[in-house]
């Protein structure tokens, strides 16, 4: 028992170990030098001081040292007698500090056993939960592939009516069929969302690795995507380096990807606002930065971005669609490729998103990309 620490320690946890002491000489084990090995330790503690006293009187006396003389002197000054039981008096006492030392250990040990049962069982209950998440990732996958089919026919049968392979269409079915199409095809977003958060959630994901330039993902989403921006008011400001960015990667994952930071940017971003995106060589890594002037996120929302299911504006009011589960999606992608990504935002002036990819391009292959490319990658998107 350190004393320091009970000296320094508030009164009422000072009185207690004090009770504690005391309540100690109560305790046989501190009478049981077989059972408390403290006992013995404080009675050599206090031997050398009867030693000593008497050594030093026979000295001064010059009496001889024999056993005769000392216990002449002990019956002549009968305060040798307090002085021959301090051996006795210091082991009961260290004989009660090692009963408390026995009973605090005791209680430790009790204190673990409870924190190793309890661990026990919470490893139990993960295992119980973790197997939970497993079917239930497993049916979420199963649910939404037995959901895509139907919708793919029904898709396709919706087409065919508005082509009129079916029959002739009057304008106002056209437009009930186009609004049937649209909530369609958004369904099967949404299906494909949750299918393929499913397959990464239950590791079956799979991924083809190979080198590609990352230039072309972002030109070809960028393409992609210019309609929709257009429709939203929304500018796309590319720019892209001269040389090849390569990557070792799977071309479709990471066009999924950028597909989902432009598709986020255009969504929140405000009308006649611009979308950014730029990339560029760091190290060893490209770094690929899109950013919104929306209304940007709150700092106490952006580290639960990454989380399922989660949305800034949860209600079911909210003026924008979807399940949560685009960035989560996003993030798996990007750490499977070896990458990061986290977020930015000023909330009011809106949200950029950082992705870095680890490069793949040979040291000595500088090669620049036709000028077509460069010219597109350098000015803006109107």
């Amino acid at each position: 028992m350190n004393t320091a620490n009970v000296i320094s320690a508030p009164p009422h946890y000072r009185m207690a170990v004090v009770f504690e002491f005391l309540r100690a000489f109560r305790d046989p084990l501190t009478y049981s030098p077989r059972k408390n090995p403290e006992i013995v330790f404080g009675f050599l503690w206090g031997l050398p001081i009867p030693i000593f006293t008497l050594a030093i009187h026979l000295h001064a006396s010059a009496a001889a040292w024999t056993l005769g003389a000392s216990l002449g002197a002990i019956r002549d000054n009968p305060l040798y007698i307090a002085l021959m039981l301090h051996p006795l008096f210091f082991a009961v006492v260290f004989g009660a500090l090692g009963t408390m030392r026995s009973f605090r250990d005791s209680h430790i040990r009790g204190l673990l056993a409870d924190v190793e049962r309890h661990c026990d069982e919470l490893g139990i209950a993960n295992a119980r939960l973790a197997e939970l998440d497993r079917v239930k990732t497993e049916f979420l996958a199963n649910v939404t592939h037995e959901l895509k089919s139907p919708l793919v026919t029904a898709v396709g049968y919706t087409d065919r009516i508005l082509g009129e392979h079916l029959g002739p269409v009057t304008e106002k079915q056209r437009k009930g069929l186009e609004v049937s199409k649209r909530n369609l095809v958004r369904l099967r977003g949404l299906i494909d969302e949750i299918l393929d958060f499913s397959r990464l959630e239950a590791g079956i994901a799979r991924f083809a690795m190979v080198p590609i330039n990352l230039k072309n993902v972002i030109s070809t989403v960028a393409e992609n995507v210019l309609l929709k921006a257009r429709e939203h008011g929304i500018s796309l400001s590319i720019v892209l380096p001269e040389t090849a960015a390569i990557i070792k990667g799977d071309n479709g994952k990471l066009m999924q990807v950028v597909v989902n930071l432009l598709d986020n940017a255009i969504k929140f971003s405000n009308e006649n606002g611009v979308v950014k995106v730029m990339l560029a060589p760091v190290g060893k890594q490209w770094h690929l930065s899109v950013a919104d002037q929306g209304q940007g996120i709150p700092p106490d929302a952006i580290p639960k971005l990454f989380e399922r299911f989660y949305q800034v504006d949860g209600s079911l009011s909210r003026p924008h669609n979807g399940v949560g589960l685009g960035l989560v999606i996003v993030k798996k992608i990007v750490e499977m490729h070896g990458g990061r990504i986290w977020i930015e935002s000023v909330f009011g002036k809106g949200t950029t998103v950082h992705v870095e990819l680890p490069d793949a391009s040979d040291p000595d292959d500088h090669t620049v990309e036709e000028k077509k490319e460069v010219a597109y990658a350098t000015n803006s998107v109107d």
